[in-house]
């Protein structure tokens, strides 16, 4: 890390940068638990491939707006329907004592100071740029992907945690940079109905 900092000309940030790092990585996540490094069974960049049967962008948004974000206000969408295959890949999916997790990276500038990502600040800004709809994508692929691999044995409750969505500028600020969207059933199987009746392809 140190090398690259020096190759993009920022030899000065070299230490920064790495205690930056380190504290991201050995930080507890909320939700799991374990720290970034204390993990061993993951997958980074899992691409997933989600058949769109009738995805209706006022029904996703219904949804998400209903089971998301503690009910915050949030841009509406266009109304219109998508067809076909949605394709897209999760930054992080792992497994922590039985459950299973996808995480995104966010690296967004919510002001300078750590009380800047508190917990209103960082639910505006998943509002905001509507990343509830992505975590609710992220976590029927995951949905399906567990019932597919699992079969009879998977139940939601035990084997799904969440979609963590760290913001690395807040690791220090009181939520440690942590937004966790849980996986409220009734998200799950409204967007399951939508995607229609085949699995998810990773």
């Amino acid at each position: 890390m140190t090398g690259r900092c020096e190759r993009a000309g920022y030899p000065r940030h070299a230490s920064q940068v790495v205690e930056w790092l380190t504290d991201v990585v050995s930080t507890p996540l909320r939700g799991p638990g374990a720290s970034l490094a204390g993990l061993e069974r993951v997958i980074p960049e899992m691409e997933f491939w989600l058949p769109a049967r009738d995805i209706r962008a006022r029904e996703l948004d219904r949804l998400c707006r209903n089971y998301t974000l503690d009910g915050a206000p949030r841009p509406m969408l266009a109304d219109r329907e998508v067809h076909g295959m949605l394709m897209g890949y999760a930054d992080l999916v792992f497994e922590h004592e039985g459950r299973f997790w996808v995480l995104d990276y966010k690296s967004n500038h919510l002001g300078y100071s750590d009380d800047d990502y508190s917990r209103a600040r960082l639910t505006a800004s998943m509002a905001e740029n509507r990343y509830d709809m992505q975590a609710a994508i992220y976590l029927a692929a995951l949905h399906r992907l567990l019932r597919s691999r699992l079969g009879a044995h998977y139940d939601p409750d035990r084997h799904l945690g969440g979609a963590i969505y760290l913001f690395l500028r807040g690791i220090d600020g009181p939520e440690r940079g942590v937004y966790l969207v849980e996986p409220v059933r009734a998200l799950l199987e409204g967007v399951d109905v939508m995607l229609g009746p085949n699995g998810s392809q990773p």
